[in-house]
């Protein structure tokens, strides 16, 4: 009985520090929209009321007219995020099937060298990343972000990549050898199709990471205005002598759209990818 007691206590302090966090981390997107729903005519009230007196909706239309390259600079951002996950992905499959599966003497260095790599925070490889693409005449280019972008990306996709894959028999592989397939046939028709819930998590990782990375990449990246992301166009709204609050803030509620909408898509698949490697 007491200890019924206990866990019921637990379980309910649990859902309430829960709500708390939940509550704590909510707060800047929910002031996001009250401002973005706030008329411009208003004024700035200091405290932000709760509730705004006045709603509208204009404010979304106002950030098209203040950029109107605003749409472009969306595109841009999901130009990359893409480019970032699909290359993320290109790599990291071929790099976990030989960590998981091959035993080699840099085997175990390596691993730790990767998930060391994942240390690094863009800002700090920003003039090495600037040197090595310049060198290579990929300076205002697509390819320079997404290249850059999966830098920070690949080695935790790696590694999510190689927990996943030792949980898939080895067996299975053992016999589609027997049967003629080779280690690159195995990959394709077997590894991939039994890795998806991994494969959709390590993609929405890589795009979310990616879509985070791109203000600080494009600073010396790309200098292209046609080609900026939404983080570096977010700075339109920004004059001399003053800041368009409201549309600012819907600019910003629309170009959280996508990675919002990817992630409640795929929302099922990315917690099973992550948590079924852990399980062996």
């Amino acid at each position: 009985m007491k200890r019924s007691t206990t866990r019921k206590v637990k379980g309910i302090s649990y859902q309430i520090l829960a709500i708390l966090f939940s509550i704590f981390m909510l707060i800047p997107i929910y002031q996001a929209l009250i401002t973005a729903l706030t008329p411009s005519t208003s004024g700035w009230i200091s405290p932000a009321p709760l509730i705004p007196r006045a709603i509208t909706f204009g404010n979304f239309l106002d950030a098209f007219q203040l950029v109107q390259r605003l749409p472009i600079y969306i595109l841009n951002s999901f130009i990359y995020g893409i480019g970032v996950s699909a290359f993320s992905l290109l790599i990291a499959i071929p790099a976990g099937y030989s960590l998981a599966r091959f035993r080699y003497r840099l085997r175990s260095p390596m691993m730790v060298f990767v998930i060391y790599a994942n240390m690094f925070a863009p800002i700090m490889l920003l003039v090495p990343l600037y040197v090595i693409m310049k060198a290579f005449g990929l300076i205002n280019t697509y390819l320079s972000m997404i290249l850059a972008g999966s830098v920070f990306t690949i080695p935790l996709s790696t590694w999510l990549s190689v927990s996943y894959m030792q949980t898939i028999p080895v067996e299975i592989e053992e016999a589609a050898l027997i049967d003629g397939c080779t280690p690159y046939s195995i990959i394709h028709r077997i590894v991939i199709p039994l890795m998806k819930p991994a494969l959709v998590a390590i993609f929405i990782y890589a795009f979310i990471t990616g879509w985070s990375q791109q203000f600080t990449l494009a600073l010396v990246l790309i200098s292209n205005d046609k080609m900026m992301p939404i983080t570096q166009g977010l700075y339109q709204f920004f004059s001399r002598s003053s800041v368009s609050w409201g549309p600012l803030m819907a600019a910003i509620l629309i170009s959280t759209l996508i990675p919002v909408t990817l992630f409640l898509l795929v929302e099922k698949y990315i917690v099973q990818g992550l948590t079924s490697g852990s399980i062996k």
